[in-house]
């Protein structure tokens, strides 16, 4: 009896210190995805440590164009100037975050490309395609592909205040308004010929609106310049104008130079669910930054839509299309863009309303990426996975998957969970290439203008010249500098 007695203290001992020792280890978060870490980690560690080690062209430089799930390149070798602008996003984007030398080396290589091998000196503008070799492989003006590469290069901007930079993201821009916009129904043309004529007058969703989402907003918040938050709400009030279908509500893809909506053949799937929150996120940042009564009405209702018909509220998977009629069809897998801007919309409509519905459906959102959308194995993301988690494709790279979309969803995840979801202050990195007595940076990307710069740090010494009320540092004459702004409530 003593004996048994004697067992039972001793495994109830053991069982203590087991107990014991588990309830020292720190407790998981209970709600991992709103911790700020996990997205920057995400960006700097998961996605673009591998863009570095394995998608470098070795041979010719920069970025190959497609690569496997392996990392292994295949198929096209064209150098294509909206992609590796939005590698140059990407980069600009981990510098922003980390401070690391080497991002920042890496952007200014990616830049130097841009601006001294895409551009086309004759007409300007960029590029449509270049050889390995940088030969010009076509010379029309896509405005998808003229819209990304000033992408990068506001990012790049954003970092760096360089001013030969602005000069050409201004040209660019200049040249997209004079010549691509349609001076008599309105809406950016598709295509042109290499001297700005107008070879394709339909307009699309992907020449309309991605000057918003793609740099006016950032472009806006680099430099407070009211004339391009005047163009970004030109555009979306074009789109709810002219791109919105009058029964569905759904905003639709592709149109002809009157805007009469060219129909794909009968299907379930016909409206883009990605586009249709890359509208609604679109409308609520421009309502953040400016108060707009419509904008904001017609962010939430579209919101409201889109929820319903696009979102398995049961795995938190976006589907990649959906039926124009309510009627629930969809499609059976999603793409990686998908799923990043439905996360980030829902952090923005919990700004934008205070609603804690949309956490929950960010947190369900963010599990359904965390465990089927990152490549555990291969690092970066699959490109496409069916609605039951399983790979569809595992593409690393092609004309339409680069560094960009994932690393502008570790940068704005980390942004949007620290200040708005935590409330807790987050450091950013510039290395300002030149600047005059008095020149402004604005630290901040997000469309937050009601928070405020607690410390500022000017080549490892504490800086003091701000503006409290432009929210923005006040440089010195510069002819190269590194700023480290922690930026909070």
């Amino acid at each position: 009896m003593k004996n048994r007695i004697g067992i039972y203290a001793a495994l109830t001992a053991v069982l203590f210190l087991i107990l014991s020792f588990y309830s020292c280890k720190p407790a998981r978060p209970e709600f991992p995805f709103r911790e700020e870490g996990y997205w920057k980690k995400q960006g700097l560690e998961d996605i673009i440590l591998y863009w570095t080690q394995y998608a470098a062209d070795r041979e010719h430089g920069g970025f190959h164009t497609t690569l496997d799930r392996q990392w292994k390149p295949y198929g096209d070798s064209m150098r294509y100037p909206s992609m590796v602008a939005r590698h140059l996003f990407g980069y600009s984007a981990a510098y922003l975050m980390s401070g690391d030398p080497a991002h920042l080396e890496t952007a200014k290589q990616l830049k130097d490309y841009l601006l001294n091998v895409a551009w086309d000196k004759a007409h300007g503008g960029f590029y449509d395609m270049l050889t390995v070799s940088g030969e010009a492989a076509r010379a029309n003006k896509n405005i998808f592909v003229q819209v990304y590469s000033i992408t990068g290069l506001v990012m790049y901007y954003f970092i760096t205040l360089d001013p030969e930079v602005l000069k050409y993201i201004r040209e660019a821009n200049s040249l997209l308004e004079t010549k691509a916009w349609d001076p008599v129904s309105g809406g950016y043309f598709d295509e042109l010929n290499p001297d700005w004529t107008v070879v394709d007058s339909s307009k699309s969703f992907s020449s309309v609106i991605t000057p918003v989402s793609g740099y006016l907003l950032y472009l806006y918040l680099a430099t407070r310049d009211e004339v391009y938050l005047g163009q970004a709400e030109r555009i979306m009030n074009t789109v709810l104008d002219k791109m919105r279908d009058k029964d569905s509500g759904w905003i639709l893809e592709s149109f002809d130079r009157d805007w009469n909506y060219k129909a794909p053949p009968p299907t379930v799937t016909e409206i883009n669910t990605g586009h249709n929150i890359e509208t609604a996120w679109m409308l609520l940042r421009l309502h953040l930054l400016h108060p707009n009564d419509r904008f904001e009405k017609e962010a939430l209702s579209l919101a409201e839509a889109i929820h319903r018909s696009g979102l398995d509220t049961g795995s938190g998977v976006w589907f990649a299309s959906h039926a124009k009629d309510h009627s629930g069809g969809h499609a059976d897998f999603s793409y990686w863009w998908i799923q990043e801007y439905g996360m980030m919309f829902d952090l923005c409509l919990f700004k934008g309303t205070g609603r804690e519905e949309y956490l929950s459906l960010f947190d369900l959102g963010a599990a359904f990426w965390d465990k089927f959308y990152i490549d555990r194995e291969y690092g970066d993301t699959y490109l496409g996975v069916f609605l039951d988690g399983r790979i569809k494709d595992g593409t690393k790279a092609n004309r339409f998957k680069a560094s960009y979309h994932n690393m502008e969803t570790s940068l704005l995840n980390y942004l949007y969970t620290a200040l708005w979801v935590n409330r807790r202050p987050v450091q950013l990195h510039f290395k300002i290439t030149a600047a005059r007595t008095g020149d402004l940076l604005y630290p901040l990307p997000i469309e937050d203008l009601d928070l405020i710069i607690k410390s500022v740090h000017l080549d490892g010494k504490v800086y003091t010249e701000t503006d409290p009320a432009l929210k923005a540092v006040r440089l010195p004459e510069l002819k190269e500098g590194r700023v480290i702004v922690e930026i909070g409530k």
